[in-house]
């Protein structure tokens, strides 16, 4: 994927954007980084867990692969679940902050997305060089995505603060006859840690309306053997399972 570029509209009055459900660019990423928004839809489908970053902040993911760079979902164009990430709608657009205070962004696109197009699609600017409705839509919906992004930074330092996080380390394998998969590096929700917390740090839990999220991130881990299980036939069907 290129490098995205400022929106301009005397530089890109002619594009056109072609909705698609295709998710290849994400083929060779098996975590996908999501916000809490996601949780409520994600977690019927994937394993919701955290992750740490290069900063060691923890971050929530889903779990679309066991493989390492094998994204089971979007080895085709052919999205294979009935949910989709928040943030998989974004693209071709980004955002950056246009000032030190943040207070201002500039709109970024990626001019070789495959999603755009100079003859078919819904016009960004229109004949006067505004932005169209459709983009204005775009981008608050891309604001609103960046918004989320924060606010979970901000909730999964809440759980780290509270010891809620716990490490885990997964052995996962549908049959005898599959690949062992060990999976490290992962965190959880610690349940014991949850149901030794004081009166005062529940209640603030749930002041904080943190668990609903807590409990569909616990749920979400049911689905480790539909993963677990999509990636034994895929190994399969590649000739690579041990």
């Amino acid at each position: 994927m290129a490098s995205p570029v400022p929106l301009l509209n005397d530089k890109h009055a002619n594009l056109k954007l072609v909705e698609s459900g295709d998710y290849t660019r994400y083929k060779d990423q098996h975590l996908i980084p999501i916000v809490f928004q996601d949780f409520f839809t994600l977690s019927a489908e994937f394993p919701l867990v955290f992750v740490t970053n290069k900063s060691g902040d923890f971050i929530p993911v889903a779990l679309m692969g066991l493989r390492e760079k094998q994204n089971l979902y979007c080895q085709t164009d052919q999205w294979k679940a009935r949910v989709v990430p928040l943030s998989f709608g974004t693209a071709p657009f980004a955002i950056a902050p246009a000032d030190k205070e943040g207070d201002q962004f500039a709109v970024l696109i990626d001019e070789e997305s495959p999603q755009l197009s100079d003859s078919e699609g819904e016009a960004l600017f229109n004949e006067n060089g505004d932005r169209s409705e459709y983009l204005e839509q775009r981008i608050e919906s891309i604001v609103n995505v960046a918004q989320q992004s924060t606010q979970t930074a901000a909730i999964c330092k809440m759980l780290a603060e509270k010891n809620l996080l716990a490490t885990q380390q997964l052995q996962l394998r549908h049959r005898e006859d599959g690949t062992i998969y060990n999976i490290d590096g992962i965190y959880t929700v610690s349940e014991e840690a949850l149901n030794e917390s004081s009166d005062e740090e529940f209640l603030d839990l749930r002041a904080k309306r943190m668990l609903p999220l807590i409990y569909c991130h616990l749920a979400s881990l049911q689905q480790l053997r539909r993963i677990s299980e999509m990636q034994y036939e895929a190994d399969k069907a590649s000739g690579t399972s041990s």
